[in-house]
């Protein structure tokens, strides 16, 4: 680094040689807080001296030193060669023992130096420059002053360097220095933000230290040992392209030097504003270091004056730190320990004092354990997560009431619940001991169901079902909404635990909510309605209203996933996501990893029910990376299943057996995700050729969903997984018996469910009665966005084409099954499922061409060409578009034209297809369109 902004002190420096070298001597003292370039400036003026032709003598004076008699003087004669007279006479005068134990000036020695000195001078220039003479001996001082009084007609310039202390070693030194006619002091400061761009243009271009100057002059403050320090850091971090500044390990070293280069005050001071930061004042940092106010003012002055500190405070966090860093883990410790105290007498906020209290390892104070108590609020109203944990765990060990630990070790198990899940397994022995003693609360004995029911304990959570249904009129608002809130998903999932809870028989006890007993009574029914009731406006409404006043975190994550369930299973798929997609952003911005997890296994569930199979397989791997398996105990089995049919959609079936290597909890199997996961495994079965072993999967789901009274296609189509089985092993017969039966069930009415069991019945109907039936599947397939699902149902219907002997028609259905099986990489599969022949192609070559003749058609010609493609008579295509038969006619006649085809079976070969198939199916009825009518089960037993 050059020589910068002190051009201005070097030139009266030698101004002020230039008079000396007349004869006349002179004194100049530079002042200057630790750091600033007092050393840089010396040498400059010895390299000024050397230039022209004078002796330089030089000394740096040191606090370990200063009772050393003439030890400034010693290293003055001894920092170049002098005659052997001239060091012998003085010899005995800078020896140890030539002075008092006190350091006591020896009146003969200072005679005798100042007399070799003023001898020295005759025969040319003298400049003796002594750095940090504040540290100076006794009789260097002594000598110091002999000598200034008589440098009138004397070649010698004193060059004198000095750093303020808060309690000066030499007040009358300095006093009578001053006082003198040939004195001059010069006062040093920090470097400007200008002077730090020079510096900065050592180390790069001018455009780049222009950019750069205002960050490092904000770090350093100017101060030139810190700008240094900068410097090193980034040559160590090699070539960058960075804007701003680089702190490294060489500045926060460069900040301890600077401090230890004054008195032990001055880095105490610094120790103790480093721990009160904010809270630091010159009050409480002198009661904190046993010291009076005015002498911390000056000491926080003089910090500031060297650039270390700015407003009273650190610079930077870095070097902060790094004085921190610094103390002594005991010291800082009981330092910890008083701050918190100080700051607990002073009223400051909790936080501020919980920080204090982790670091001291807790106080034997009646105040700490409340105090941590409420820090950990604060804490997780802000989100930090883990310094409420710390902050729990520290009340606990303090505390010895038991009803209050009991509290406590709920509250941390609600904290280590957003973050670790598995870490709450811990505390349930103990929460339940609390809640026998009648130590626990209501809501935290909500909470401890949740945990219990989680990680398997299902008779514990059985006993604490009981205490709630007792305790039920005694539950606050607040709890009594969180438990009516979740009451849904919790019976749904964990069905075992809640069995006997007064469900009337032959009922759906699992999904039959609502209570005339008082007995932990469920206000909330809503996904219960749309499972055996259907869908009305009120439970839509009603669901996307707690979604939208949900607050993660601050109540269980049940009743957001209740209604998020109710969307989906109302087919409200698109609303699901948009509500996902809003917690998620949430959680990701509060740290709330469980609830991360738990979202993207649901948005993996949704993806399935939208036939989007990547999707699916995503969100089903950011489930599983958010959390560990064991992190998800019994739940482990949603994500599993979700990536099994994702990964068995897209034919990776090696991918989905080795997800079978996941170890499940045995308490899983008396929970809803035992059957989802059998389910999964059971197309795996399927999809590998073990027909056997997907059967004996289907059919235990099926009797654990009529056991537990979830008999339920929406939930759980295993009736329709019985009935790939038995089209696979050839019995048709049983396929259509058991899809009858699926679609007789009462939620079997929905589009998507629906459009499975026509896709099914259809595929084991005779050749000739299949298409009708496929085609109709199709339509509430494409209705229900679930593109997997249509990409099948069409696959079905290319195969009855081909089977009648209408090839062409199969062909252009193949073409468009496999263009939406591309989209959602299962062509795989489709590919295998195809008829053979030209219609299974799906290569480049075989792709349907650009018709240039679609350009011509009108969007209502088009409607009417893809409805009349399909088959749809005149009157059933103008009744779906709400024209009338005569329209419908001129429309046909002009696209007959426009295609220059004569007849309606050849439409289909004269329609492009996109990627969801819209070009093959009937246009997606309104919201005005009647529904699709009630399946006549008899019909088709009699066909």
């Amino acid at each position: 680094m050059g020589f910068v902004e002190r051009s201005r002190e070097l030139d009266i420096l030698r101004d002020l040689y230039a008079v000396c070298a007349t004869g006349r001597g002179r004194v100049a003292l530079i002042s200057g807080p630790g750091a600033t370039g007092k050393t840089e400036l010396l040498r400059a003026v010895a390299d000024h001296v050397d230039t022209a032709g004078g002796l330089v003598l030089s000394a740096a004076c040191s606090r370990a030193e200063r009772m050393l008699p003439a030890a400034a003087m010693g290293q003055l004669f001894n920092s170049v060669p002098l005659p052997t007279e001239v060091m012998r006479r003085i010899g005995a005068f800078i020896d140890l023992g030539a002075a008092t134990t006190e350091g006591d000036a020896d009146i003969r020695a200072v005679h005798v130096m100042c007399v070799e000195l003023l001898d020295i001078a005759r025969e040319r220039p003298l400049v003796l420059l002594v750095d940090d003479v504040e540290f100076a001996d006794e009789t260097t001082l002594r000598t110091l002053l002999y000598l200034q009084r008589r440098l009138t007609a004397a070649q010698i310039l004193v060059v004198l360097a000095e750093s303020p202390q808060p309690q000066p070693f030499n007040p009358e030194f300095r006093a009578e220095l001053t006082r003198q006619a040939c004195f001059c002091n010069i006062q040093l400061s920090p470097l400007s933000e200008a002077g730090v761009a020079e510096v900065l243009r050592g180390w790069t271009d001018d455009e780049t230290a222009l950019v750069l100057a205002p960050a490092y002059h904000r770090i350093s403050g100017g101060n030139p040992l810190l700008l240094h320090a900068l410097g090193e850091d980034r040559r160590a971090a090699g070539p960058t392209d960075a804007t701003e500044a680089i702190v490294g390990d060489q500045f926060r070293q460069a900040v301890l030097a600077c401090l230890r280069r004054w008195d032990p005050a001055i880095l105490e001071t610094a120790h103790g504003l480093a721990l009160l930061d904010d809270f630091a004042t010159p009050t409480l940092l002198a009661r904190l270091l046993d010291s009076r106010p005015a002498r911390v003012q000056w000491v926080l002055n003089a910090l500031t004056m060297s650039g270390l500190l700015d407003s009273g405070r650190f610079r930077h966090p870095a070097a902060r730190a790094a004085v921190l860093h610094d103390l002594d883990p005991d010291a800082l410790s009981k330092m910890h320990a008083r701050a918190a105290e100080l700051l607990h007498s002073e009223g400051a906020p909790a936080p501020a004092i919980g920080g204090h209290l982790l670091a001291a390892g807790g106080l034997a104070e009646p105040w700490a354990i409340a105090l941590l108590q409420d820090a950990a609020t604060h804490a997780l109203a802000e989100d930090r997560v883990d310094d409420a944990v710390e902050s729990l765990k520290l009340a606990h060990e303090m505390c010895h009431d038991a009803p209050r630990r009991a509290a406590l070790t709920a509250m941390l198990a609600d904290c280590q619940w957003r973050v670790s899940p598995a870490a709450v397994s811990q505390h349930l022995q103990s929460q339940r001991n609390a809640l026998r003693a009648g130590h626990l609360s209501e809501r935290h004995a909500a909470g401890l169901l949740r945990y219990q029911l989680w990680h398997g304990h299902l008779e514990d959570a059985q006993e604490t079902l009981r205490h709630l249904r007792e305790a039920r009129h005694q539950l606050d608002a607040t709890t009594a909404a969180e438990v009516d809130g979740c009451a849904d998903w919790l019976r749904l999932y964990f069905p075992v635990a809640f069995a006997g809870r007064g469900a009337a028989p032959g009922a759906t006890p699992a999904l039959t909510l609502a209570r005339t007993d008082g007995s932990f009574g469920w206000v909330t029914p809503s996904l219960t309605a749309v499972l055996t009731e259907g869908v009305t406006d009120e439970v839509i409404a009603r669901a996307e209203q707690a979604l939208g006043s949900h607050m993660l975190v601050d109540v269980g994550p049940e009743s957001a996933l209740c209604a998020l369930q109710t969307l989906v299973y109302a087919g409200r798929t698109d609303q699901a996501v948009h509500w996902c997609d809003v917690l998620g952003a949430e959680a990701g911005s509060r740290g709330a990893n469980t609830w991360h997890a738990i979202l993207s296994d649901v948005r993996s569930h949704i993806a399935l029910r939208q036939g989007d199979l990547p999707l699916g397989e995503r969100f089903a791997h950011e489930a599983l990376d958010a959390m560990s398996p064991h992190n998800w105990g019994v739940a482990i089995g949603s994500p599993l299943s979700n990536m099994l049919l994702a990964k068995i959609g897209m034919d990776k079936l090696d991918e989905a057996k080795a997800l079978l290597r996941y170890v499940i909890p045995d308490a899983m199997r008396d929970t809803w995700f035992w059957p989802l996961y059998l389910r999964a495994r059971g197309h795996l079965h399927l999809a590998g050729g073990r027909v056997h072993a997907a059967l004996a999967d289907f059919e235990t789901c099926g009797q654990l969903a009529t056991e537990w009274g979830m008999d339920l296609p929406t939930l759980l189509p295993w009736r329709g997984d019985l009935a790939q089985v038995y089209l696979r092993s050839g019995r048709p017969d049983m396929a259509r018996k058991i899809v009858t039966e699926q679609l007789s069930r009462p939620d079997a009415q929905n589009a998507r469910t629906r459009g499975i069991s026509l896709r099914l019945l259809g595929s084991a109907l005779d050749v000739k009665q299949r298409v009708n039936t496929l085609r109709q599947a199709a339509n509430l397939l494409q209705e229900s966005g679930d593109r997997f699902q249509l990409a099948l149902a069409l696959t079905a219907l290319s195969r009855a084409h081909y089977g009648r002997g209408e090839f062409n028609t199969s062909r252009v259905v193949a073409r468009s099954a496999t263009q939406l099986a591309k989209d959602i990489q299962a062509q795989a599969l489709c590919r295998r499922l195809l008829p053979s022949g030209e219609a299974a192609g799906d290569d480049e070559a075989d792709a349907p061409p650009e018709h240039e003749e679609m350009s011509r058609l009108s969007d209502a010609e088009q409607r009417v060409a893809t409805l009349a493609a399909l088959g749809h008579t005149n009157r059933e295509i103008g009744k779906k578009l709400y024209i009338t038969v005569s329209t419908v006619e001129q429309h046909l006649t002009r696209v007959y034209r426009k295609l220059n085809v004569r007849r309606r079976t050849e439409l289909s070969l004269g329609l492009p297809m996109d990627s969801a198939g819209a070009g093959l199916l009937a246009v997606a009825p309104s919201s005005a369109e009647r529904p699709w009518p009630q399946w006549d089960s008899a019909a088709i037993q009699a066909s």
